[in-house]
């Protein structure tokens, strides 16, 4: 097995698990929204069953109290968790290419990984500048803040009950702005840890020719992703993951020969469906990669139940999703690197 076949093996079961990550970092923000949510109904309820003129000065000026220190917290903590990923993926990603190359990989410092979160941009929604995580969540927060308030008054302004104008603003919060939420934490979380592969191609680029994009393996793949799936690019010039919001591409190294662990496989992974048109096409599935892998990832990923089923045929899967709905803390995701560097 070359070390492009076994470093693309274990980068997408690393990618199961980074998902699952992205989970719970949702999770804890979105909890962080609801409490946001409730305390701004409660504060709404308490001017009775209408909001007069006189109180919605004062009024407005505690929601954007409470708002502004929840965003920032969730800023915060957002940012925090990033720089921690960023050191957990660096680490990762010079053992993963160490077992499998022949090389032997330097990691970049902390402060330059430290330094990445702060001013790496990140992709971003169509019609905006990319902008860094930290600038990316202000602005995320300030938006909100502002949306909040001018909801308060425009339903003021129609003439709206408390109760009207509570059931409003907390149904916005429970569906877009939560899910707007989740897609920046999920896109940061993939953002960082293509930030942190980059840093140590950056730092090994005497062993390395470039680096390879990956796509995921589903039909929920964009045009930008599958035209980009198997192209090399020169560190520190090419692209690098995510390609917009929500996106799950990765990268891999592209050795240089000399590192190579040698016997060159050549057409292999298109038939088991890891990369390539053939995968994002839809002509090989997730599935069809996963029933390559070993039976205790596949227990792993799937669950006990749903992977007895899957191994024996009675269950197919044509996307790249988590059937358990479960989610990981960081130490948990470290944990599951026997998983990933299994074979290897």
């Amino acid at each position: 097995m070359s070390s492009r076949q076994a470093i693309i093996d274990a980068a997408t079961r690393h990618q199961v698990f980074l998902q699952r990550y992205g989970g719970q970092q949702s999770k804890e923000a979105v909890r962080a929204l609801n409490k946001l949510r409730r305390d701004i109904v409660v504060r709404i309820n308490q001017a009775g069953t209408t909001i007069r003129a006189q109180q919605l000065g004062a009024m407005l000026q505690e929601i954007e109290s409470l708002a502004k220190a929840a965003m920032t917290d969730i800023t915060s903590n957002a940012v925090i968790g990033m720089q921690n990923l960023a050191l957990s993926e660096s680490k990762f990603s010079v053992e993963l290419f160490e077992k499998t190359t022949k090389a032997a990989f330097s990691s970049p410092s902390t402060e330059a990984l430290i330094g990445a979160v702060e001013n790496s941009p990140m992709a971003a929604p169509a019609g905006m500048a990319s902008v860094s995580i930290s600038t990316a969540y202000k602005d995320f927060s300030q938006k909100k803040v502002a949306e909040i308030t001018q909801a308060i008054r425009d339903g003021v302004a129609l003439g709206d009950s408390t109760g009207v104008i509570a059931d409003k603003l907390a149904t916005t919060m429970t569906t877009l702005t939560r899910r707007q939420l989740e897609t920046l934490v999920r896109t940061s979380t993939n953002h960082i840890s293509a930030m942190a592969r980059n840093k140590v191609y950056e730092q090994n680029s005497d062993i390395l020719d470039g680096y390879q994009w990956v796509s995921t393996l589903d039909g929920r793949t964009t045009m930008i992703c599958a035209s980009r799936d198997g192209k090399v690019y020169s560190t520190g010039s090419g692209p690098v993951p995510p390609a917009h919001w929500g996106c799950r591409s990765t990268t891999i190294p592209k050795v240089k020969p000399e590192f190579d662990l040698g016997s060159k496989v050549t057409g292999q992974r298109a038939s088991k469906g890891a990369i390539g048109a053939k995968a994002v096409s839809g002509k090989t599935t997730y599935g069809g990669w996963l029933r390559q892998q070993p039976r205790e990832f596949i227990d792993e990923a799937l669950g006990p139940e749903r992977s007895k089923l899957f191994r024996t045929g009675q269950l197919k899967i044509d996307q790249f999703v988590d059937p358990t709905g479960r989610v990981y803390t960081l130490q948990q995701l470290e944990q599951m690197n026997p998983f990933v560097f299994q074979d290897l």
